[in-house]
């Protein structure tokens, strides 16, 4: 029985795991050029706290011990349930037994104009790290695009790499799913103590600068500086 595998997070490599275990025939394919990492660790490697080898959650080897084959920095572009197979972008057909499509979720980029400028980013994958690392070392200011706990966490990243930086939340206070309006203004005293701005009730209508971000304009014609703008408004399946 040959299974194949569209997403190598952690759905994906746990079915791996269990398919291999009963002697399966495994293959996973994965559009990003990385082995199987916990995006919620994502964080530590921005700020460098651990390098990029400790992220990875199982070194090469236990794949090749289990059989299991991952086909890294390889796009699927396509299925056909019929006939039991799956299109790759460079034109291979790829057949199977039994397939799982474990491809998770992408960054919810709300429509906020110039999102495609420059120096703009989301945090979901150890590109997006990579990118953001290069880009900070330049940057001076930079504008998180959403209050949630990703967002925070992002902000107290970009703060210990020296950046002033200034969150955006759409509410008129902290984390409206998980507090009440007392903690939420609790939470904002303790992070401004960390040097973070928190600007609430900021509904972000564009991004501001010629090409690259110098800051995001909101819709109450507030304008807040940044040339660095990480976007972390939630995931869509």
């Amino acid at each position: 029985m040959r299974f194949v595998i569209i997403g190598n997070g952690v759905a994906g490599i746990t079915a791996a795991r269990t398919l291999s275990e009963g002697g399966a025939t495994v293959e996973v394919y994965s559009q990003e050029a990385h082995h199987y990492y916990p995006r919620p660790r994502l964080h530590e490697f921005l700020a460098g706290e651990m390098e990029l080898e400790e992220l990875y959650f199982y070194p090469p080897t236990w794949y090749e011990e289990r059989g299991i084959a991952v086909h890294l920095g390889v796009e699927v572009v396509g299925l056909d349930p019929r006939a039991k197979r799956i299109a790759l972008a460079d034109g291979r057909q790829v057949p199977y037994h039994r397939l799982l499509l474990a491809n998770g979720s992408r960054p919810l980029i709300s429509s906020i104009e110039g999102v495609d400028k420059g120096g703009v980013f989301t945090l979901r994958t150890i590109e997006d790290a990579l990118t953001i690392k290069r880009w900070a070392r330049e940057a001076k200011g930079a504008v998180v695009v959403g209050g949630g706990l990703l967002g925070l966490e992002a902000a107290k990243v970009l703060r210990v790499r020296g950046l002033e930086v200034t969150v955006l939340e759409l509410e008129s206070y902290l984390l409206p799913r998980q507090l009440d309006v007392e903690g939420g203004a609790l939470l904002k005293k303790l992070i401004g103590a960390m040097g973070i701005e928190v600007a609430l009730n900021a509904s972000s209508q564009a991004i501001l600068g010629d090409g690259q971000a110098t800051g995001v304009l909101l819709q109450d014609g507030r304008r807040i500086e940044g040339n660095l703008v990480l976007i972390s408004t939630g995931i869509r399946s």
